[in-house]
């Protein structure tokens, strides 16, 4: 499923090192199960601050990140859908990017109380 993504048409990263922008995604996540959608970047209020939304297979998470260097390191809460193992209707975790030089975003997921990890791709969506 990662490669699905990789073939639609993908912006550079922008000289300022402004990441915001709509992403598509594609993911693992901690239980092993592959997920698609996509991710909003918008610019938050303070420096190197961003509001985050995902809309993916299942669910829609809301988060913010701050970017240092070419790192962007988020957290995020479900507002909708996604059942987690323990049969609640929310879960949160973290999210760590490292931006590359195409504007691609690869990252670690995490989920609270879960002790695996899972893999996230962001890719740019041409304006």
């Amino acid at each position: 499923m990662a490669t699905a993504c990789a073939a639609f048409p993908q912006q550079g990263a922008d000289p300022t090192g402004d990441i915001a922008g709509t992403y598509y995604v594609n993911g693992i996540d901690s239980r092993e199960i592959e997920y698609g959608g996509r991710l909003e970047i918008t610019p938050g209020d303070e420096s190197n601050g961003y509001a985050m939304q995902w809309i993916i297979t299942g669910s829609v998470q809301l988060g913010t990140g701050v970017l240092d260097g070419d790192v962007l390191e988020a957290k995020w809460s479900t507002v909708e859908g996604l059942v987690t193992q323990e049969g609640a209707d929310h879960s949160s975790g973290t999210v760590t990017y490292t931006v590359a030089s195409d504007g691609t975003l690869n990252g670690i997921r995490t989920t609270a109380g879960v002790t695996e990890v899972g893999t996230e791709e962001a890719f740019p969506v041409l304006p």
